[in-house]
């Protein structure tokens, strides 16, 4: 079955800071950023910018299983909100995707979340996107993404080797790091060494 992200989704932007968001560590306030989100579509919680909300708008605080969409720059990513976030907001560059009230039963937002990064939709975002430089995916356009939702049971399958490849990835990353600075030493060693000698 296919369904607009619109018909199964509320989509919102993030909250309207005007100008940068300036850090303060004793803030309450954490607030998600595209460089928070990485290029497989995962969250990166260790770094978010703790800053107080200046504007009188209510903010739209995340939720476990709530989506977040890069809508500009070069990549147009979707990441899911794992649980364990409190008090935390996003940048008017991001949208929120939440699931409608009346589906959550009928759809895993995890599967949403892989869907919008996979290659079909990355192709409607490349062709829709507008702007040249600061590359921009507006809410129509995302409204408009045409997603294939079949049953509850296949979405969670999915979504579990979808997490899989997630940890998979993180795995082979930490391997990958933990040769280079392996190798590095050696490097650093082998200069030392004939330094000295």
């Amino acid at each position: 079955m296919i369904k607009r992200l619109s018909e199964i989704t509320d989509i919102q932007a993030g909250y309207p800071f005007r100008g940068s968001i300036k850090h303060d560590k004793h803030a309450s306030v954490s607030v998600v950023q595209a460089k928070d989100i990485s290029n497989l579509g995962e969250l990166l919680p260790n770094d978010l910018v703790k800053t107080e909300l200046a504007g009188k708008k209510q903010p739209t605080w995340l939720q476990a299983g709530d989506i977040l969409f890069i809508a500009k720059g070069l990549r147009h990513y979707a990441c899911w909100i794992p649980e364990g976030i409190e008090q935390t907001t996003c940048a008017p560059s991001l949208f929120i995707i939440r699931v409608k009230a009346g589906l959550q039963h009928s759809i895993n937002s995890k599967f949403l979340a892989w869907q919008l990064n996979q290659k079909p939709i990355q192709n409607y975002f490349k062709k829709s996107a507008e702007g040249s430089t600061q590359i921009n995916i507006r809410k129509p356009i995302l409204s408009d993404a045409a997603l294939a939702i079949p049953d509850l049971e296949t979405q969670e399958s999915i979504a579990k080797l979808y997490e899989a490849s997630l940890k998979e990835h993180a795995l082979l990353n930490q391997l990958i790091n933990n040769r280079q600075q392996q190798l590095n030493a050696i490097a650093s060693d082998l200069l030392k060494n004939s330094i000295e000698n």
